[in-house]
């Protein structure tokens, strides 16, 4: 039976900042989605974890944890680029390479590695590789085992830089070794969950059936768990990747000349314009939509929200059918209370459906509207914001791409 080299590449995005600045090397490195005081780290270096600070931790908090903390603002397209470089590495040892995010990528192993002893030479050469063709501060940890998903826990047992593998006739021992927290997609809330159902260790977990598993979970998933652990790969972790997505949105914290009444409806319609971009790649359209901000007072940093959405709209995934609704959402923001700013801003597409599922209207020709924004999608994918809306084309340089979870697009 083939097996799966899990690769998980160590703080990707603080590793390719230390990889592209020397200065940056060995030391405490934060990595923030925009260069604002008011915002959070998305990744941090080894060195930074070290003194206790990690992804979620804000700017305030760090500096006062480490005043010298270097905090660089986010390159995604440049994250993009060293992807599709280990990408490229990895097709040198693998026929079968699926990413699963930007710093993820599950590849099944051929046949010319069945002993142990060949996987770990095989970890080596990867390890090397990207060592040497990719960037000698480029670290990765590698699991592996009979499916993805053992292979994704094998790999977080050691790191950075680590290799961990999971025979077929341990498997067992091994995982009971472990925490439930140390699987992925079980934290704190589900573990409590499954504490109900009487399930408190990976033992328990191992030892229930997939029906009690299914009751713990209340929906199929459970049942997939009982088969994952014991190498499955038919329900296997990030299988859910093919599976047609419910919702897609797009957040933005403002910078701070964009904290205006103005500058926040600004970046929305920016937004707006991400979102339908990343639909027609889905090939989808969406029938529903929601909107929502949020405002920061400007002494004490206490927060109030605000959102309202438009359903049951016939699916679109255009800019010239959304834009008056999103504009009509607009109109109806209450004035904005005294001392206070927005700071943040967001939109989700709901009720999702296929493109191919979309009705023809006698009223609105959506099909060809999608059809044509397509069209301008492949021009700017040569040419990065070749053709945009006349309302966005002043903010191309603002609330820039980001990498989403999971597969990357």
């Amino acid at each position: 039976m083939s097996r799966c080299f899990f690769l998980d590449m160590n703080s990707f995005f603080a590793s390719v900042e230390q990889q592209d600045n020397k200065e940056l090397r060995g030391r405490p490195v934060m990595v923030v989605p925009v260069a604002v005081e008011s915002t959070s780290a998305i990744a941090a270096s080894y060195e930074a974890k070290a003194l206790g600070i990690s992804t979620g931790t804000s700017v305030r908090t760090a500096r006062r944890i480490y005043p010298a903390i270097e905090i660089v603002a986010a390159r995604p397209h440049r994250y993009m680029e060293y992807h599709r470089n280990i990408v490229e590495a990895l097709n040198g040892h693998f026929v079968d390479i699926k990413p699963l995010s930007v710093d993820e990528m599950a590849c099944g192993i051929d046949c010319l590695h069945r002993t142990r002893e060949s996987e770990h030479r095989l970890a080596g050469e990867v390890k090397k590789h990207i060592h040497d063709d990719v960037g000698e501060w480029m670290r990765c940890s590698v699991g592996i085992a009979p499916n993805v998903f053992l292979a994704k826990v094998a790999s977080d047992r050691q790191k950075p830089n680590g290799l961990t593998i999971f025979d077929t006739d341990t498997l067992e021992e091994s995982l009971c070794a472990l925490n439930l927290l140390d699987l992925p997609g079980i934290g704190a809330q589900m573990a409590g969950r499954l504490a109900q159902h009487n399930i408190r260790t990976v033992r328990e977990l191992w030892n229930a059936s997939p029906a009690d598993l299914r009751r713990a979970w209340g929906s199929v998933v459970g049942a997939r768990w009982y088969y994952m652990l014991r190498g499955n790969r038919e329900v296997d972790y990030g299988m859910e990747q093919s599976a047609v997505r419910k919702s897609v949105g797009h957040s933005h914290v403002l910078p701070p000349e964009f904290r205006t009444e103005r500058g926040v409806q600004d970046i929305l319609l920016k937004l707006l314009s991400k979102c339908l971009k990343r639909l027609r790649g889905y090939g989808q359209a969406a029938g529903s939509v929601q909107i929502s901000f949020k405002y920061r007072h400007t002494r004490t940093y206490a927060d109030y929200g605000w959102s309202n959405g438009s359903r049951k709209h016939l699916p679109a995934n255009d800019e010239l059918t959304w834009l008056p609704i999103i504009r009509g959402l607009l109109a109806s923001i209450p004035p904005l209370r005294a001392d206070y700013t927005p700071s943040y801003a967001g939109i989700v597409f709901g009720d999702l459906i296929a493109s191919q599922d979309m009705n023809l209207s006698l009223f609105e020709d959506t099909v060809g509207r999608g059809r044509l924004f397509e069209a301008v999608d492949g021009l700017n994918t040569k040419r990065e914001n070749a053709v945009s809306m006349a309302n966005v084309h002043s903010l191309r340089k603002e609330a820039p791409f980001r990498i989403p979870f999971g597969v990357p697009q």
